[in-house]
């Protein structure tokens, strides 16, 4: 079998690619839980150390820190369970100001935040907290927007991609690490519209990649504005988890083209994930 240049560049990424140390935030509200299952399922498939974080500012409330703390211990045994190395760690602190420190001191490669209820990646002034942890965080970053409680561990991911992704390879990286630790569909999606636009190369060589690893993918095309046609494929075909890229436009770009990443993470149908990989990877 003759393998395209980008299936044989994957093929030796993905035996060199692998997380070390994954840190998951973890906070007062519930949906932070589900966020640490994910994290908890690829250091399982990893064999990564998992640090579990939360960081108060000063005078936090004890109702606050009764329920992070009840979230930490459940975790915490959940991932001895699993047989993870495991370490909780809680500051006192502003974690914008905490969390990029302590993913250096703790050589963390992989990040997990779940999106505050009243936070929006996306938002116009770029100034809530995960706008300053994009800026701020060395190493690759899932964001995620918790929708539903009861679907911790997805079986069909729907991705949507458009041309030019700048991270492909760590993408189709981490991707392959999510769809192996669920054992999960992976549906790649692409907006067409009626002026007769091609289908992005990358889609294709995603697909080819994750192929070579033998994962079931499917191809699916859509039409209309782009964060509706992403909505709308994800509840016709019951899809429990969107995974975007972060957006590369610009401020300027964004005020006359849009934000579809920000505008699905703000009310997506499902939970959703924002994939940022850090710039310099390996």
């Amino acid at each position: 079998m003759v393998l395209s240049d980008t299936a044989v560049r994957y093929r030796n990424t993905r035996q060199a690619m692998t997380y070390r140390t994954i840190v998951s935030v973890i906070n007062e509200h519930s949906g932070s839980t589900v966020t640490a299952s994910y994290a908890i399922a690829l250091a399982t498939t990893t064999k990564a150390r998992l640090v579990l974080y939360a960081a108060h500012p000063q005078g936090t409330g004890e109702t606050i820190l009764h329920h992070t703390e009840r979230h930490l211990d459940h975790l915490f045994a959940v991932a001895l369970d699993h047989d993870i190395a495991v370490t909780r760690i809680t500051e006192v602190g502003l974690l914008t100001r905490l969390l990029p420190k302590r993913v250096l001191a703790e050589n963390g490669d992989l990040v997990f935040y779940p999106l505050l209820p009243n936070e929006q990646y996306g938002a116009p002034l770029q100034r809530q907290n995960v706008h300053q942890l994009l800026r701020s965080i060395k190493a690759d970053l899932a964001i995620m927007r918790i929708m539903h409680m009861g679907k911790p561990h997805p079986q069909h991911i729907l991705v949507p991609l458009a041309s030019g992704i700048p991270d492909l390879t760590r993408r189709v990286s981490f991707l392959a690490l999510l769809a192996q630790s669920f054992h999960a569909q992976i549906t790649l999606f692409h907006r067409h519209n009626d002026r007769g636009q091609k289908v992005p190369t990358d889609l294709g060589k995603v697909y080819t990649a994750l192929k070579q690893q033998h994962l079931p993918v499917l191809e699916r095309t859509g039409t209309g504005p782009t964060a509706k046609a992403i909505a709308l494929e994800a509840i016709s075909h019951h899809n429990d988890l969107i995974v975007l890229g972060a957006s590369e436009r610009s401020p300027l770009r964004r005020l006359f083209f849009g934000n579809p990443s920000g505008d699905v993470m703000h009310r997506p149908p499902c939970n959703a994930m924002l994939f940022r990989a850090v710039a310099n990877m390996p």
